[in-house]
């Protein structure tokens, strides 16, 4: 779900999911070429086509690292170009699209097009606006995060490279000459960062910084920069596999390491000395702007932090009675928290290692796959592992996902928090896979790359209010799909929503209402006593992604309540999904028409009998 984006590339995490996406961006060709024509043998949705399919494409020439993340590959041996000359080329690209979609959905044969086609345009000028918005800030401030920062996204997107040929492998290899032309780049943008006034607080550069010492000391044979050399197949020749080895041993060593040791003393010294005091987006100036501008990007709402903070208390007060009551079910007579305590405590909720975590998740996935056509009416191909985060990344990553590539050339993965796994209690860890797998993310956004009939953008536009909402819905389907079995299951599940909801609370309070690290610390332990502290941290890193959540759930519950009383006996929830589902990621406000849209239609055909 929300979306960090290096200058031209968004970093969705959902969930702390990740999903590079692209960035929306088309090049002045596209954007002044391709004119709606007057002939009659033109009509107005093959143009529209034409213009969408060449904003996709430049789409990928200008992203190299979405290109990989979605299996195009003609790109993977550069990174994208970070200069301030390209940065300002793609906001003229970002502008000159908006007016170009504009122009379509404005001009005299706009009632000319398709429903489908509208929908189309709404979405990409929705996108391209709220990318505008948030330009400056997912350039600058937003570059600087222990989860997707710049450092992060360089291991992420080499790990979605495929090592199947020589070429394939010499890609890598490229990437990793290229860094250092990468960090004097980023160094530049985060010196105008500074210049700007947006720099990130001293808590998040320390992360950061502990990250790049850990990555900096890595040996060439643990990196997972050169992992590829592990998984080369045997029809690659010895002599080329032996000189692949070289080569990329040295471009580690003589490119990678150098910059990375650059980036890192300019982090622990430069950048150090300029962060915010406070940890809160509203002290910078015009904080509370930019925190409405991204409020607005990662939940698709025009919600007050006021509003967000109010729903977040009241969810939080009426799941917590749910909890009690599960509690009052087995038995148990004290508080939602003791009895949290409690299970905390019991040796058969904990885990003795990271093999048997992982052990237990995938087996709840293999749980839940059979049952999915109970409650879907279309499956897309599920290729994905589980496994755990990488040990520079663990303590402060969230568990996430990474869907597949379309081509199949790279698998999904969910990627396991599992960092101290004697820490960590199992009656939640059903809830956690159906949110990051199936029907979760994995789920939706596999389902959403297959979806036939769509432009291509839209196959691969995601949201953060939308994906990680979805993803926290599909943990309420748990007892359709083969889990829950036990009250615990259930009561992690609650506990999990909580989870989210408690987020409202507490990135509202940080970022609009001026509370402390300590004070967002003592509201989680409180109404989360499980989670990981360094959650808190992560939303200081990331305003207003934490809110996508909560937010995206609320209105697909909203959604399916409104068609179960329109409907009636004759509601099929495996519809509802259909129509949540069909047209890949939409704003919310999209969604809300859509859904709207499939309520009508079945009224309809229970009108006439059918």
């Amino acid at each position: 779900m929300m979306k960090i984006r290096f200058a031209n590339a968004r970093w969705v995490v959902v969930s702390a999911a990740i999903v590079l996406v692209l960035p929306m961006a088309v090049s002045s060709a596209v954007a002044q070429t391709a004119p709606v024509s007057s002939a009659a043998s033109v009509s107005p949705s093959s143009e529209l086509a034409k213009f969408l399919a060449d904003y996709f494409e430049q789409s990928l020439r200008d992203s190299p690292e979405y290109a990989t993340s979605i299996g195009r590959h003609e790109y993977d041996d550069r990174w994208s170009d970070l200069s301030k000359q390209g940065r300002d080329l793609r906001r003229s690209h970002l502008e000159q699209a908006l007016a170009r979609a504009d122009k379509f959905s404005t001009g005299a044969d706009s009632k000319r097009l398709s429903e489908e086609d509208r929908l189309s345009l709404d979405l990409l000028r929705y996108d391209l606006r709220t990318q505008l918005d948030a330009f400056d800030l997912q350039t600058y401030l937003l570059r600087v995060g222990q989860m997707f920062g710049f450092h992060n996204g360089v291991y992420i997107t080499i790990d979605r490279m495929p090592a199947f040929t020589v070429k394939d492998c010499e890609n890598i290899i490229a990437r990793l000459r290229a860094i250092p032309r990468y960090v004097d780049q980023n160094i530049e943008i985060m010196n105008e960062a500074i210049a700007r006034d947006i720099p990130q607080p001293k808590i998040v550069s320390d992360l950061v910084i502990e990250q790049l010492t850990k990555q900096v000391g890595q040996d060439a044979d643990k990196t997972a920069l050169l992992q590829f050399l592990k998984r080369m197949p045997a029809s690659i020749p010895d002599a080329e596999r032996e000189r692949l080895r070289k080569e990329a041993t040295d471009a580690f060593e003589s490119d990678f390491r150098p910059a990375w040791r650059k980036v890192l003393a300019y982090m622990q010294t430069t950048y150090a000395a300029h962060v915010r005091p406070q940890v809160g987006i509203s002290s910078l100036p015009n904080g509370k702007e930019y925190y409405a501008i991204l409020i607005r990007r990662l939940t698709t709402t025009n919600e007050t932090p006021e509003e967000i903070h109010k729903i977040g208390l009241e969810e939080v007060d009426r799941i917590e009675a749910e909890m009690l009551e599960i509690a009052r079910q087995t038995g148990f007579q004290g508080s939602v928290s003791e009895l949290e305590v409690k299970l905390a405590n019991d040796p058969d909720q904990r885990f003795h290692s990271k093999d048997e975590m992982l052990i237990y998740c995938r087996n709840a996935a293999k749980i839940i796959e059979p049952e999915l056509p109970n409650q879907f009416k279309h499956m897309p191909l599920l290729l994905y592992g589980v496994r755990a985060i990488p040990e520079d990344r663990e303590q402060v990553t969230a568990s996430n996902a990474q869907a597949p590539s379309p081509d199949g050339s790279t698998p999904g993965w969910f990627n396991l928090q599992a960092y101290q796994p004697d820490k960590q209690v199992k009656y939640d860890k059903e809830a956690l896979v159906l949110h990051e797998a199936v029907p979760g993310h994995i789920f939706q956004i596999s389902l959403a790359h297959s979806l036939p009939g769509l432009p291509d953008f839209r196959k691969f536009y995601n949201n953060s209010a939308y994906a990680e909402g979805w993803a926290l819905y599909a943990e309420s389907l748990g007892s359709q799909l083969g889990v829950y079995k036990d009250p615990y299951n259930r009561f992690g599940q609650l506990a999990s929503e909580r989870f989210r909801a408690a987020r409202l609370v507490i990135d509202s309070g940080i970022h609009a209402m001026g509370w402390t690290r300590e004070q967002a610390q003592d509201y989680l332990r409180a109404h989360a006593p499980t989670e990981n502290l360094a959650e808190v941290d992560r939303y200081i890193s990331w305003p207003a992604q934490a809110l996508a959540y909560k937010t995206g759930q609320l209105e697909i519950v909203k959604l399916r309540q409104r068609a179960e009383k329109e409907l009636g006996t004759k509601f099929d929830v495996r519809d509802f999904h259909d129509a949540v589902l069909r047209n890949g990621a939409l704003p919310l406000e999209l969604l809300d028409a859509e859904v709207e849209k499939y309520i009508a239609e079945k009224r309809s055909l229970i009108a006439s009998g059918q």
